[in-house]
């Protein structure tokens, strides 16, 4: 399959700034408020846009079982040891039911309560991303499909504006789930329909910008949650109008080659299996060092610290066939026997 030179932007600026907000830094800026609010929706409308065509229910469920359940057992599995040694610096000691907890959480995906607990918790999207998959393929299938999807969009977005205010359900993967839905379902109705084919520098500049603006603008009146309705719609209609931002800046770097932000898009699960540990290690290290605790970054120290992370990972993602099951990937002598 020959790579969308966009798309890999698209998904190296999303895994760049995903990387970003979960850096600690100060959380009542316009800026990270804004990048933390609408990431997401546009990573989910890529995962839709890319979702292999006319697959059975048999088929997604082994190759999305093996491409991304896989993948989020051995990055809990790596994470284990690091939650482990931080806990025990943190509390003095670790008890054997403190040490199931985040077992439990993470057979149940990332569940918090009372007898489990997250432990890698942004590999929900993993999880997630199975699930609409899944989902995806089956209503493709039914002559009404596109109905249902429609209809499931509007509960999901219905469900997330209750949880929010109401805070019924604090699960990280359900959350989540009804959040970004309707953007996978975005992504791949546009896939079907053959949109976002067209390449055109100059009117890829000027939807981009403009819809970047329109989105800034209107995420601002969002932040108000005084009329909480309106409050909620507006998160919905910010992140429509980001995703056409974000694409369409994307679609206007399509003639510009690198082999770094292509590096970056193959390595988008690497980078979100093990970036929680990385920062968690430079925190660590830089607080340890300056004598102080709970530190916080400026905006460029972050840009600093994701580009380190993203430059120490790159040697793995250049040489994934040595370890393609951290990718979502068959190892070579499976594919061989297969065929």
């Amino acid at each position: 399959m020959n790579r969308i030179n966009w798309i890999d932007w698209a998904k190296a600026f999303c895994m760049t700034v995903v990387v970003f907000c979960h850096l600690p830094q100060q959380e009542d800026t316009f800026y990270l408020q804004y990048l933390a609010s609408v990431i997401l929706s546009t990573f989910f409308f890529v995962s839709g846009f890319l979702k292999k065509k006319n697959l059975t229910i048999k088929e997604s469920a082994k190759k999305y079982g093996y491409a991304l359940l896989i993948p989020y057992i051995i990055y809990n599995v790596i994470y284990y040891p690091y939650w482990a040694a931080k806990f025990y610096i943190e509390h003095g000691s670790i008890t054997f039911t403190d040490a199931l907890k985040p077992i439990a959480g993470t057979l149940l995906g990332q569940l918090n309560s009372s007898f489990s607990c997250e432990l890698n918790g942004v590999t929900w999207f993993l999880i997630a991303l199975f699930i609409m998959h899944i989902l995806t393929d089956v209503l493709n299938k039914n002559k009404h499909g596109k109905t249902i999807m429609l209809i499931l969009s509007v509960i999901t977005m219905i469900l997330y504006g209750a949880n929010k205010y109401y805070h019924y359900a604090p699960y990280i993967t359900y959350h989540g789930l009804i959040r970004c839905l309707c953007f996978f379902f975005m992504g791949n109705l546009f896939q079907q329909k053959g949109f976002l084919q067209a390449l055109n520098l100059r009117k890829d500049v000027i939807i981009g910008t403009s819809t970047l603006l329109l989105s800034l603008i209107l995420f601002y009146w969002h932040i108000n949650e005084d009329r909480f309705v309106l409050h909620i719609i507006l998160y919905y209609v910010v992140n429509f109008v980001s995703v056409y931002a974000f694409i369409y800046l994307s679609k206007s770097l399509n003639n510009i080659k690198s082999r770094i932000i292509t590096l970056i898009s193959i390595g988008t699960m690497l980078i979100f299996g093990l970036h929680r540990i990385m920062i968690g290690v430079i925190d660590y290290i830089i607080e340890k060092a300056i004598g102080i605790s709970n530190i916080t970054y400026d905006w460029y120290e972050c840009l600093i610290i994701v580009l380190v992370i993203q430059i120490v990972l790159l040697p793995i993602i250049i040489y994934q066939s040595k370890w393609p099951l951290l990718f979502g990937k068959k190892h070579n002598f499976y594919q061989k026997k297969a065929l």
